[in-house]
């Protein structure tokens, strides 16, 4: 695509034309005719980069402020004109898909991947972008944020176009609602899972964080659906945010209504709408994540017994209430990183534990302070023992972090060890025949992040390393 049609469609004018090569916002990757998009980030700043790309052979940099020493093109709002860039570069990738959107605070992941492997299982060729990567039929690579960067989500969706998929799931952050990551995206279902306390780091309060995630469904039209949690409180305000049809799914509540619900460590049933579902995705927590699936399939035009037949298909998600170990006593790992879902997490396992529950609990750096604290008395609160421990320390000391913890603590049942690999191998040390061993906050994680250096570390591995005595 020619630069001056290019920017043109983005409400930019330039004088001089050129083939645009590609669109780039990595000075490393730039190549002759490129476009480099300088944009401030949270940890480096692209207007630092502006020389080394011009040097690689951009042709045109685009900037969020003035350069002393650069001719640049000032945009207005830089995440945004760069997904707006993207869209029109890579051919206008999302129009004509069938896109499902998950937001809210906890089962975005669970959801998206449920669901994915509802519609795959019922002939089609789907696509999925989350927390655990990009799949596809053919296979799936990683990426490094719940929903990509503007630049990086058309590509994906270009990918998709290329392998004949037209329906795409996709897991939708707070920050990519607020950063227009998803401003070309064009919603037919939008998910709502729950609303708790997380990335108070990056908005400014709970109601701003609410705002946030509302966006997604009062972007919707008339003729999609708002697939909404009945039993979280956001409900009945979401309900009146948004002109599409409401469908409403819960345990209390709900035209998908969970009833004769049973739990325990080995399987979960339900039945809804005279449907019974069982299992092997535990707690109360999945119940919803599944209810929200088979509320999306029945809007999506599948019978309730075909439905209820695809959710027969359904299977564990990678590092969520994982099983890593099971005779003598049981390990499981999971991401829970709030204080709500550490809560869900300990409180079903309380009510099935034949001895003791061991929760090690972390936070990360660089992230929401607040919640720290009240990480910690949750796990006290709710386990029999806990090990406060090192998340993804990140550039903070992990000392600093386990003191924020610990601040205000009153309880005994604790203790606290900064090395994550450590503090598994207490608790394995620590476990006798009937005790549960909740690994909790990084779940499918297989990296820690101290400083800026990203190293291997899966807890799973860590588990089965310590019960071998390693």
């Amino acid at each position: 695509m020619r630069a001056k049609e290019l920017l043109l469609k983005a409400g930019y004018q330039i004088e001089e034309d050129f083939e645009v090569h590609e669109i780039q916002m990595d000075s490393r990757l730039i190549e002759p005719n490129d476009i480099f998009i300088a944009l401030k980030g949270a940890n480096t700043d692209g207007h630092d980069y502006i020389a080394q790309a011009l040097e690689a052979g951009a042709k045109l940099v685009m900037s969020e402020r003035e350069v002393p020493g650069y001719r640049t093109v000032v945009m207005e709002d830089g995440y945004k004109t760069l997904g707006k860039l993207a869209y029109y570069f890579y051919g206008e990738p999302t129009k004509d898909m069938e896109v499902i959107g998950v937001t809210g605070t906890n089962g975005k992941t669970t959801t998206t991947t449920l669901l994915y492997q509802s519609l795959c299982h019922a002939g089609r060729r789907v696509g999925l972008i989350g927390t655990n990567g990009l799949y596809y039929p053919e296979g799936s690579f990683p990426t490094s944020n719940t929903t990509p960067d503007g630049l990086l989500l058309m590509r994906y969706f270009k990918f998709f176009k290329e392998h004949d998929i037209h329906t795409v799931i996709m897991e939708v952050s707070s920050h990519a609602l607020v950063l227009g990551r998803v401003d070309y995206v064009d919603f037919q279902y939008a998910v709502f899972t729950n609303l708790t306390q997380d990335h108070l780091d990056f908005h400014k309060d709970m109601e701003d964080y609410f705002n946030a995630k509302k966006m997604l469904f009062t972007d919707l039209n008339e003729n999609a659906y708002a697939i909404l949690n009945a039993d979280d409180g956001t409900f009945g305000r979401l309900e009146k945010a948004t002109q599409a049809k409401v469908v409403s799914y819960g345990v209390e509540h709900g035209q998908y209504q969970a009833t004769q619900v049973h739990l325990n460590m080995y399987e979960t049933s339900f039945e809804v709408a005279g449907m019974k579902i069982s299992s092997d995705l535990l707690s109360i927590a999945n119940v919803y994540n599944m209810l929200a699936v088979f509320a999306t399939l029945r809007c999506m035009g599948y019978s309730l017994e075909k439905a209820s037949e695809l959710m027969h298909h359904l299977t564990h998600i990678n590092g969520r209430l994982e099983k890593v170990y099971n005779q003598d006593f049981v390990a499981i790992v999971d991401y829970a990183h709030s204080p709500d879902s550490v809560r869900n997490i300990l409180t079903f396992l309380a009510e099935l534990k034949e001895n003791r529950v061991i929760a090690i609990v972390g936070c990360g750096g660089d992230r929401d302070k607040s919640k720290r604290p009240k990480m910690a008395r949750v796990a006290c609160e709710l386990a029999d023992y806990a090990i406060l421990t090192s998340d993804n320390p990140r550039t903070e000391r992990p000392e600093a972090i386990l003191e924020d913890m610990c601040e205000g603590l009153q309880s005994t049942n604790y203790c606290v060890i900064v090395d994550r690999k450590e503090a598994i191998g207490q608790a394995v040390k620590m476990a006798r025949k009937g005790d549960i061993i909740a690994v909790l906050g990084k779940g499918h994680e297989d990296y820690q992040i101290i400083g800026t250096t990203k190293r291997h570390f899966s807890d799973k591995e860590e588990i089965l390393k310590a019960i071998k005595g390693e």
